[in-house]
């Protein structure tokens, strides 16, 4: 198995800048949200389970700490109803959709990028330090009741900006934990005066 690509969403609808086309754009980013579910959970999956090789020797530039690729476009975070209103609440609503359309080629950026240093061979490492590639939740649906619906979107929307930010921090540790670099210069000497007579015979 590898790193399968999240397919492009359709245009995002937008209540605000696109109000005669909302619906039709709605309905058709609605349905397409289940497959970018599924297939964000499969990179999840793939990526936890993964394998990467900790003594690439062959590459030796210093650790910098974060992927030579990276994602400029993240999810929004889901919006918080209480706090906004009217106007306010239809932009953040826009916005979010909007940033979901622009994570995709960027996920896909990092995810074949961290896929190209996966090793199946590589020894598993348990690592205390390596993050998850958290997973997203299930999309709301055109047939779920109002409460439903709402508690749903809370939750796919909030979990997709959160998996967006742990799919760069997974990369950032695979380009540090795969860099062939060692800094020898830590590593300290100690000597003892200490002899043990008693082993004299």
């Amino acid at each position: 198995m590898a790193y399968s690509a999240i397919t492009a969403l359709p245009a995002a609808p937008s209540r605000l800048g696109d109000p005669s086309n909302f619906v039709s754009e709605s309905l058709a980013f609605l349905s397409a949200q289940a497959g970018f579910v599924s297939q964000c959970n499969a990179a999840s999956s793939y990526f936890n389970a993964a394998n990467f090789d900790p003594f690439n020797w062959g590459d030796l530039s210093a650790i910098t700490g974060s992927s030579p690729v990276s994602i400029t476009n993240f999810i929004d975070p889901a919006p918080v109803v209480a706090s906004l209103n009217g106007l306010q609440l239809a932009g953040a609503i826009d916005g979010l959709l909007a940033s979901m359309v622009d994570f995709v080629p960027d996920a896909n950026t990092v995810g074949e990028w961290a896929d190209s240093l996966a090793d199946p061979e590589a020894p598993s490492i348990t690592d205390p330090a390596r993050p998850t590639v958290s997973s997203v939740s299930a999309t709301p649906l055109r047939n779920d009741g109002q409460l439903s619906f709402e508690g749903k979107s809370s939750a796919f929307y909030g979990s997709a900006s959160t998996f967006s930010r742990s799919l760069q921090g997974f990369a950032d540790y695979v380009a540090t934990f795969s860099s062939g670099f060692e800094d020898w210069s830590s590593i300290a000497v100690t000597f003892t005066d200490s002899d043990d007579w008693g082993t004299i015979t």
